[in-house]
């Protein structure tokens, strides 16, 4: 039977459905300022249900942002007007408290924010009777509730929850609900090592957000999308997609993830480099060692340019090392003589043995190689400007 036409919405819901709008497209500095509207427009109106719903939207993103004092702030006035709230009202505020615990990685309170939403939500409801908005809000909130779980490392409980959501709902077209679904399928194969499974749910994720163009969840997957690269030793995709997300958040609005992806590049970096050279700034770090400085010592530098060039050679014999004479040839620019050369040679490689090595008696950056010298097989190094950037492996 076909559905009568809505009638038009009023002023104030139009500007709510603006600013979820502009919350999606990762707009939040035009949501805030959307949502200080409606607040004043409910309040000139008396409109209870508009007011409270726009001020747990703030709540939300001055955790998006980080901003604590903008927290306490709409915690405060959301305590203020939730005793006049009652059912699908009542039900955003919780959720909206929620996703500030989350932020807060307080997964316990969080999940107790949910039961609270569900609850008010179902109360005088014909569950089974939902439909459109409605059924999509309820789902939204037992999504949540799943990944608050996983959060909290219940992964059989959460995972049995998400594989009970996707057979009730997957094919109803809620993809921003089922983006959760996905990404907490995602989490739960990447906490297993099963990082090809988990690439396969960020996907279905991807798909999920690219049709609801989402592009505030489009930015999470992107920092799924990272971790596998990290876990599969990519180092230079992972780099990438955090490098999209940085751009794409770099105002204050987005605290909470620029902290996430803060986070994100040193766990990289730990797990891309063994041994970083900037010769930008003329410093090298190991793993056991940070903030070498090799002052105007260019001669160091060098060597470890050719070095890393060689390292990562595309060649049958990749990481394979470098001859003295090639060495005094692309560093010094002489033809090698070895009387003359041996010594300032043996000179140097021991300058930078002593600089690297947590042990000169048994080097493991710099190794001797049949008639000269080569970095350590398999050693992951990154080195900053000149020719070495662009060689294979560098991230």
């Amino acid at each position: 039977m076909p559905q009568s036409s809505s009638p038009k919405e009023s002023p104030i819901r139009a500007l709510i459905s603006r600013g979820q709008l502009f919350l999606e497209k990762c707009e939040l500095s035009l949501a805030r300022s959307t949502f200080l509207e409606v607040i004043e427009m409910a309040k000139e109106s008396d409109d209870r249900e508009s007011l409270i719903e726009a001020i747990a939207v703030m709540l939300r993103l001055s955790a998006e942002a980080k901003d604590s004092d903008a927290i306490a702030l709409w915690d405060a006035e959301l305590d203020k007007y939730l005793p006049e709230a009652s059912g699908k009202t009542l039900a955003l505020a919780w959720h909206n408290r929620s996703v500030v615990a989350t932020h807060q990685a307080d997964y316990r309170k969080a999940q107790t924010y949910l039961y609270r939403a569900l609850r008010a939500f179902e109360e005088g409801r014909d569950i089974d009777a939902l439909a459109g908005s409605d059924l999509r809000l309820y789902v939204k909130i037992w999504a949540s509730i799943a990944a608050t779980l996983v959060d909290r490392k219940l992964h059989r409980r959460g995972g049995v929850m998400v594989d009970e959501l996707l057979a009730r709902y997957e094919n109803l077209g809620f993809h921003s609900e089922m983006t959760t679904l996905y990404i907490v399928k995602g989490v739960g194969a990447e906490r297993a090592k099963q990082y090809e499974v988990a690439r396969e749910w960020y996907q279905k994720a991807h798909g999920a957000v690219l049709a609801d163009r989402n592009w505030y969840f489009h930015l999470y997957v992107l920092y799924a999308y990272a971790r596998i690269e990290r876990y599969t030793r990519n180092f230079a995709q992972a780099y990438w997609y955090l490098d999209l997300i940085s751009r794409a958040a770099s105002g204050p609005e987005f605290g909470n993830l620029q902290l996430i992806v803060k986070s994100e590049r040193e766990r990289l970096g730990n797990d891309a480099v063994d041994l970083l050279i900037d010769s930008r700034q003329c410093e090298v770090r190991t793993r056991e060692k940070q903030g070498l400085s090799l002052g105007k010592q260019y001669v160091l530098l060098g060597i470890l340019e050719a070095l890393t060039e060689a390292h990562y050679k595309d060649a049958p014999d990749a990481e394979r090392g470098l001859s003295k004479s090639e060495i005094i040839e692309r560093v010094w620019n002489e033809k090698y003589r070895p009387e003359s050369h041996d010594n300032k040679l043996y000179y140097n490689i021991n300058r930078l043995r002593k600089l690297i090595e947590p042990d000169m008696r048994h080097p493991k950056y710099l190794l001797n190689w049949k008639e000269g010298y080569r970095l350590a097989p398999g050693l992951k190094v990154h080195f900053i400007g000149g020719n070495a950037e662009n060689k294979k492996g560098n991230v």
